[in-house]
């Protein structure tokens, strides 16, 4: 419980810094600000380990109208206990696992005339970097837990589509495979984001 607790505590300290930075950088004159720079957010869930759902933030430069090089951190969490019923003499046993990544890589735009029209802007990517999962398990009788963690490489590859709400602001779905590699061993996950993304100056 106090591990969820302090969990739950950083995801509200990283969101609301993340939210008085992006209002601080809003505030600045137009002349100040990043032309060409792009920050976005997005609610995220990731499968393998019971499915963790959090939070996803990250950054990209516009080098040209279809080419970004981005930059994302990703946070989530699951909370599972093994069967409904506590029908053996140990009680119920809960697995609590945090999933974070860090990735970086190109994103690049495909844009058509349909596209343009209805306000699409598809996208593929590919991200490089690492992946930490750090696990727990709680036995209810006796009252013992015992956790693990590790860190490795791991790789991205899928795509997604924005639709432009303005020339700033766009809502961003993403659909991909993460590859991770703990413990040694290589981990398939598919990874949805749903959220939004702001850009100072024009695309």
């Amino acid at each position: 419980m106090a591990s969820r607790k302090r969990s739950f505590g950083t995801l509200r300290v990283f969101l609301v810094s993340f939210l008085i930075l992006f209002l601080i950088v809003l505030a600045l004159p137009q002349t100040a600000r990043g032309q060409g720079l792009e920050v976005n957010g997005a609610y995220a869930h990731v499968t393998g380990d019971f499915g963790t759902n959090g939070f996803n933030v990250g950054g990209a430069w516009w080098f040209t109208k279809h080419v970004t090089i981005a930059g994302d951190y990703e946070s989530g969490w699951a909370t599972t206990s093994l069967g409904s019923f506590a029908f053996t003499n140990v009680g119920i046993i809960t697995v609590h696992s945090h999933l974070q990544s860090v990735l970086f890589g190109p994103r690049i735009f495909f844009s058509t005339k349909w596209t343009d029209k209805h306000k699409l802007n598809p996208f593929g990517e590919a991200e490089f970097g690492i992946s930490h999962l750090n696990q727990s398990v709680t036995q209810q009788i006796p009252n013992t837990s015992v956790s693990a963690s590790d860190t490795a490489f791991s790789w991205m590859l899928g795509g997604g589509v924005d639709y432009k709400f303005t020339s700033h602001f766009s809502g961003r779905a993403n659909f991909d495979l993460l590859r991770t590699h703990l413990s040694n061993q290589g981990q398939s996950r598919f990874r949805l984001l749903l959220g939004i993304a702001y850009t100072f100056g024009s695309r």
